[in-house]
């Protein structure tokens, strides 16, 4: 899971190194949430970071963010 726009880039970089290419599009998380993408057979999930004041002040943002953490403890326990 990818929380936030620093992760997003971050593993974009790691990516990019061993294809050449970025493995999470550079789209909105919002449009990319509920995609699957996958990275040399993982399944990448770009979401929402936890921290900040917009966490606070966005509530949609920490619904979005929960409803991925709980996709993503689902997936963990297949």
């Amino acid at each position: 899971m990818l929380m936030g726009d620093v992760a997003k880039k971050a593993f974009n970089m790691i990516s990019k190194k061993t294809t050449k290419k970025n493995a999470v599009p550079g789209v909105s998380t919002y449009k990319l949430r509920n995609s699957e993408i996958y990275h040399e057979g993982i399944r990448i999930m770009p979401s929402y970071i936890m921290t900040g004041q917009n966490i606070l002040i966005e509530k949609s943002k920490f619904e979005m963010a929960a409803e991925d953490i709980s996709v993503m403890v689902k997936l963990i326990q297949q």
